[in-house]
């Protein structure tokens, strides 16, 4: 028979009574959530757990055969949007210790410990940003479905080293449950996107992604730049944003880009 886990009460004892009901609360509406909505008012409920965080979340896909993986979903709940877009658009998931950290592991970090393990130059330099942004302290927590081959993140930035190690036993125990919301709706995210935006448009997108300009993106595709402008202002009244930066962040927290990597690989 196999052996069970033991519910971890001691990480329970220190807890009052008005958090203990509040780590109930998110249990409750984890298993109520059905759609994007019900899946951020539980996010901002886990974000209250612990005191002066902000919080970012989402999904990684992983291609087994390739050796890869990839972001399919953000959701940024209090992160500076700034930031945000930098990350992806800089390939700072390369570089950030705490996110290389919690692929080879997926258990719950604190991140002072991670960032000591930061050897090169351009991981320091990275550091070095993300404390100007506030992100000096905090925690990370997620899951893994081997059998789905997808992984979870949950990272709480704020809060002294001492609250963060304090409250890591609980946000681990939730990790479990949180992640099962994001899968749980997941599809939902990226359906009406994916049947609105066109093979060629997704292309685009990815393109963009990667920081090219249309006239880049015309040389690689065989276009002219006047067709890719073309592409690009029907992505963005599809996405309904203003700007590219806008586009790409948009397409993060749907899904859209595991889609479109696709599409620009074939």
């Amino acid at each position: 028979m196999e052996t069970k886990r033991p519910f971890p009460s001691k990480i329970f004892e220190c807890l009052s009574k008005r958090e203990l009901q509040g780590f109930l609360e998110v249990l409750h509406y984890s298993m109520e959530a059905e759609n994007d909505d019900d899946a951020r008012q539980v996010l901002h409920m886990a974000r209250k757990l612990v005191p002066g965080q902000s919080l970012i979340a989402g999904l990684i896909r992983f291609d087994q055969s390739r050796g890869s993986h990839q972001f399919s979903k953000l959701v940024n709940i209090s992160y500076d949007p700034e930031w945000v877009s930098r990350y992806l658009r800089d390939g700072y998931a390369d570089l950030d210790p705490v996110l290389l950290t919690h692929l080879n592991t997926f258990r719950t970090q604190v991140w002072s410990n991670s960032y000591k393990t930061a050897v090169c130059k351009k991981e320091k330099e990275f550091i070095e940003e993300a404390k100007s942004f506030g992100l000096s302290n905090g925690i990370t927590s997620g899951s893994y479905d081997e059998r789905r081959s997808i992984g979870s993140f949950f990272s709480f930035a704020g809060g002294s080293v001492e609250d963060n190690r304090h409250y890591a036993g609980v946000l681990e125990c939730l990790a479990h449950y949180l992640h099962h919301v994001l899968v749980k709706v997941a599809p939902s995210y990226a359906y009406n996107y994916v049947n609105g935006l066109s093979a060629r448009e997704m292309t685009v997108l990815t393109w963009m992604k990667r920081g090219k300009t249309n006239w880049e993106i015309s040389r690689i595709l065989g276009v002219s730049e006047r067709t890719v402008r073309f592409h690009v202002e029907s992505i963005f009244n599809k996405l309904d944003v203003t700007s590219r930066t806008q586009a790409v962040a948009i397409a993060m927290e749907h899904g859209l880009l595991t889609v479109a990597s696709a599409a620009a690989a074939s």
